[in-house]
């Protein structure tokens, strides 16, 4: 969007006026089948509009599903 005059960003509030940071996050157990490291992603929303959002494969074995989730939420 940087150097456009005609694209921006629009920030709606909800209905009791106040802007909201929402947060996704999720996980999939053992993904890369070579290493059986697991994969993260999340994303983060500003009044409906995504603000950071990312994919990564994590540098970390873990050995259930609950740990997992425990590490893309921290």
């Amino acid at each position: 969007m940087k150097g456009t005059v005609d694209v921006g960003l629009v920030f709606k509030k909800n209905t009791s006026g106040k802007q909201v940071c929402t947060g996704y996050v999720d996980s999939e157990f053992a993904r890369d089948l070579d290493k059986r490291r697991s994969t993260a992603r999340y994303v983060f929303t500003l009044s409906q509009v995504p603000m950071s959002w990312r994919f990564t494969l994590q540098c970390t074995v873990t050995l259930s599903k609950t740990k997992v989730e425990y590490m893309v939420m921290t």
